[in-house]
């Protein structure tokens, strides 16, 4: 009884020029006193995890929510390398605490963020893998070719289009599903020849694209990402070190 006395005092105290925010507060002290609602206290591993509340950020790793008991709140908890988990948090809940546990996203753990995907770097290939006839202007860069052939060989099966004439090199798609994320990534590889300065240059392009593993089928379903396969890692590097100049 005393601490009803002490509530309801607080409201004479407000005052007819109080702000809404001190007047929601009352209003919440007197719902707890009545048992109208509660609080809850939000518990995230891992602790660096961004909370937010019916989509207003609340904190990270640990929030205290306020749920009226005929009613429930929105909570979203996300972190880097986990699934976002969305949920409901519901005031007739028996808990004072609630821990949550984000799962690792297995995606995010088995590829790897890539700053070429999907754009072109260019390699300036090395005199020794070509040259060209001043007396006839012609080049041959048939050394070029097959090693750069050599490198795609080794992270596909087969080459889908190569033109040695039109200067144009396409790999099949690669698919690969991340069957717990829900998720299939596909690679593939495109290689053109281009003159830059005079010297053969090769620019190769690694086109990254993910969709729904239900969805795979579908061709428009795939959006491009900057995440690859980890086996891809190395692609650029390897172009570099085999075809570019030392």
């Amino acid at each position: 009884m005393k601490r009803l006395l002490v509530i309801l005092a607080s409201i004479f105290m407000v005052g007819i020029g109080t702000a809404d925010a001190q007047l929601d507060e009352v209003s919440r002290k007197i719902n707890k006193f009545f048992g109208r609602e509660k609080d809850i206290q939000i518990v995230v591993i891992p602790s660096d995890a961004t909370i937010k509340v019916n989509g207003s950020y609340y904190g990270e790793g640990t929030a205290k929510v306020t749920v009226k008991k005929k009613d429930f709140i929105s909570l979203e908890c996300s972190a880097p390398g986990y699934e976002t988990l969305t949920t409901r948090v519901y005031g007739n809940d028996g808990r004072k605490t609630i821990e949550i546990k984000l799962k690792e996203d297995l995606l995010m753990r088995q590829t790897a963020e890539s700053s070429v995907a999907n754009n072109f770097f260019t390699v300036k290939v090395n005199r020794r893998l070509y040259s060209d006839n001043k007396k006839t202007g012609k080049r041959n860069s048939e050394n070029a070719w097959k090693m750069a052939h050599n490198v795609l060989l080794k992270y596909f099966d087969e080459i889908m289009t190569s033109d040695a004439a039109s200067g144009f090199i396409q790999t099949p798609w690669l698919y690969k599903n991340y069957i717990e994320a829900g998720k299939t990534l596909r690679h593939r590889v495109t290689v053109k020849e281009a003159n830059i300065g005079g010297d053969l240059t090769f620019q190769i392009k690694l086109t990254s694209e993910i969709a729904p593993s239900q969805a795979r089928s579908k061709e428009e379903a795939f959006v491009e990402t900057n995440r690859v396969m980890k086996e891809f890692e190395t692609l650029v590097s390897e172009f570099q070190t085999r075809l570019g100049e030392k």
